[in-house]
Parts: C-alpha cells; sequence; structure tokens
C-alpha cells in the first residue's frame, strides 16, 4: 500500500514536459533571453491576442514574435502564473497579467491555450477576464 501511496504522490507532483517548456519560455521572456525563447517556440507559431489596441491581432511566425515580445518592456507588462497545466497537445496557463508605468497599474486574469507540437509551442490564444484592463496594458 505504501508504494501505490507513493507513485500516486510522484504522479501528482510531476509536471507534463510541455508545462514546463511553458514555464521556461515565460522565465525566458521575463528575462529578456529571446534565444532560449526562439528555442522553445516554433517557427511557424501563431498567437491570437484580443482587444482593440494597436499590439492585438494575429502575431505569424517566430521573428515576428520576437518583435511584438521586444516591444512588452516599454509598456511595464508583468505575468504571474497563477497554475500551467498541460498535456502531450495543449498547455492552460492561468495567469495574471498586468502592466506597470506612469500613470498605469492594471493587471487582469487571463487564461492562454496552447497548442504544442514536438515539444515547442505553436499557437496562443488569450482570455482575458477584464477586456478593459487587458486594452489598458497594451495602450501605451
Amino acid at each position: 500500500m505504501a508504494a501505490h501511496s507513493e507513485a500516486m504522490s510522484n504522479l501528482m507532483t510531476e509536471e507534463h514536459p510541455n508545462a514546463s517548456a511553458y514555464r521556461r519560455t515565460v522565465d525566458a521572456f521575463r528575462a529578456m533571453d529571446f534565444i532560449a525563447v526562439r528555442s522553445l517556440v516554433a517557427d511557424d507559431v501563431v498567437w491570437h491576442v484580443p482587444g482593440d489596441h494597436q499590439m492585438a491581432g494575429e502575431i505569424r511566425g517566430l521573428d515576428a514574435l520576437i518583435e511584438w515580445l521586444g516591444r512588452l518592456g516599454a509598456l511595464g507588462f508583468t505575468i504571474n502564473e497563477h497554475d500551467v497545466l498541460g498535456s502531450d497537445n495543449h498547455v492552460v496557463a492561468l495567469s495574471h497579467i498586468g502592466a506597470r508605468r506612469p500613470n498605469v497599474e492594471v493587471e487582469t486574469r487571463v487564461v492562454s491555450v496552447f497548442h504544442f507540437s514536438d515539444g515547442r509551442q505553436l499557437e496562443r490564444w488569450f482570455y482575458p477576464d477584464d477586456l478593459e484592463a487587458w486594452d489598458a496594458i497594451f495602450r501605451g
């Protein structure tokens, strides 16, 4: 019985490799390590960014994504994960995304759904809880 409990405990604490890959990607982004980001994201990546702001729309391709991510620093962009769930094809990240800059301090909860292939991020959809706050994050 003890061996079964230990096996169940290990099963419940081990994170899926795709969830770990997402965590490495967001850590690399926070460090502005775009070489690491490039190694974790597919060349033909597509991000679907909702909202009514200049950075909304589809971001297609790794070079376009790296350029898009590079613009976030000037906006005081922040992201903190609440939880990350992974499977062989998908990752779901529950995050707090916000911005802190002069005259702006805003944050909203966001669910991101990812499609992964061969351990690399292939597609991302953002679902913010508060669209008004989401738009304020990206309005510089």
